[in-house]
């Protein structure tokens, strides 16, 4: 396996799973008297994976996290027990867990193997497979169901249907806004179709400005750039601090690609990370964002 090969894997696996930095909160309401719980010690093995777990009201019961898992803020105050990529068997046993959450993408199996090994020595995980828009909510409900908190799991993906819904109800207009999402500047690499991004994009009101792909995450050059007839340009965040200094330098970097409709209306964006780089309860927010990048005018009032 070449080095792209690797990097497309890693790129694909921290999408899904959101390593990136912290956002606005998103505050939900929780049962005072919540149904008895099957597991009450729970280790998450993923970003988005403890953002579901705090969305349903089991923020107590997390007795581990990740390295990256920073959203909410109350994240940051868990035990860690190592990262996505390098998970710390000794730590996760350490905390005793009845339940560890585990999560997989296509081509990236090693949660999967952590699972088989905790199985064996006798304790309980349960591994989601995240890489659609549909996999949250069949993820969401799997981890009602395996926490006892079935009823807290369908409020939240029918608040996040319902959020859904009425953003697409006012983004359809008939106009699909063609969107270069760059997921990296140097080398240029940029979010393909077959990705939960694009759904994102689709859902947002917009086109994917690539073309089909063989790469999920496709390098791509100058002619490609020009040839996509852009008409908003997204950037990552790479740091939530720099923001303003990224805009600046985004707004230099694609000047010269003065053919395109998003360099000549100026409708370059850089945005926060982890809302739209997370497949986890701030969905809708994420998708929000991105549409407020495509049609700020639906959003005046």
């Amino acid at each position: 396996m070449n080095k792209w090969h690797w990097f497309l894997l890693a790129l694909s696996c921290w999408m899904a799973a959101g390593f990136t930095i912290s956002g606005p909160r998103r505050d939900r309401s929780c049962d005072d008297t919540p149904l008895p719980h099957k597991a009450n010690r729970i280790v998450s093995m993923a970003p988005n994976l403890t953002e579901i777990l705090f969305a349903l009201c089991l923020d107590e019961e997390i007795v581990g996290v990740t390295l990256f898992s920073d959203y909410p803020p109350a994240a940051t105050n868990k035990t860690k027990v190592g990262t996505f990529w390098q998970p710390n068997i000794e730590a996760i046993i350490a905390a005793r867990p009845d339940l560890t959450l585990t999560v997989t993408t296509t081509g990236f199996d090693q949660q999967k193997y952590l699972a088989m090994r905790l199985n064996r020595i006798g304790y309980d995980s349960l591994t989601l497979h995240l890489e659609t828009v549909s996999d949250l909510f069949e993820a969401i409900e799997n981890i009602g169901q395996a926490t006892g908190h079935q009823s807290e799991a369908h409020r939240l993906t029918n608040d996040i249907r319902t959020k859904l819904d009425r953003l697409s109800a006012l983004v359809d207009t008939g106009d699909k806004v063609k969107i270069l999402y760059v997921v990296q500047r140097q080398p240029l690499r940029v979010a393909g179709r077959g990705t939960f991004v694009n759904e994102m994009i689709e859902l947002a009101g917009g086109e994917n400005a690539i073309g089909p792909t063989v790469h999920r995450y496709p390098p791509i050059g100058a002619e490609q750039v020009i040839g996509s007839g852009a008409e908003v340009i997204i950037e990552l965040a790479m740091m939530q601090k720099n923001i303003a200094e990224q805009k600046q330098t985004a707004m230099e970097y694609w000047s010269r690609f003065s053919s395109l409709p998003a360099v000549q209306n100026g409708q370059i964006y850089v945005i926060k990370g982890d809302t739209v780089s997370r497949l986890g309860p701030r969905l809708y927010e994420g998708i929000e964002t991105i549409a407020r990048c495509l049609k700020p005018h639906l959003f005046e009032n």
